[in-house]
């Protein structure tokens, strides 16, 4: 009787850490998507008007703000999309126009704004 009790316990814990690792997971899922897009549109305009463009920045800041997300910090996460935005909207660092207003849109369809809280941004 014993045993079956412990197991219970034990295949009980194991649920609750396997949920919320999946929830932990899906919760970032989005800055994977976002990533795998910059780095899309990073082999498909590698240049601006014949100069390299440098897409690090963006791909830094969204691993930064994974890292963030991944601890519970969801200030970081907030104020590191604000600036992603921003960078977008003013196609710093010599990203293509075209790439730049795309991943605009990627964008504002994936991020979970309701539950980062995050503002939701003017083109």
């Amino acid at each position: 009787m014993k045993s079956v009790l412990v197991t219970f316990v034990a295949v009980g814990c194991a649920l609750v850490l396997l949920a919320g690792g999946t929830a932990l997971g899906q919760s970032t899922n989005w800055m994977d998507e976002l990533s795998n897009s910059v780095k899309f549109y990073q082999s498909k305009y590698p240049t601006t008007n014949d100069v390299p463009a440098n897409w690090e920045p963006y791909l830094t800041e969204l691993k930064r703000m994974k890292k963030s997300a991944i601890r519970g910090d969801l200030q970081t996460v907030r104020s590191g999309m604000a600036d992603w935005f921003k960078m977008l909207k003013s196609r710093e660092h010599g990203i293509h126009p075209k790439a730049a207003d795309e991943l605009f849109h990627i964008a504002v369809l994936t991020t979970p704004f309701d539950e980062y809280k995050i503002a939701v941004p003017s083109q």
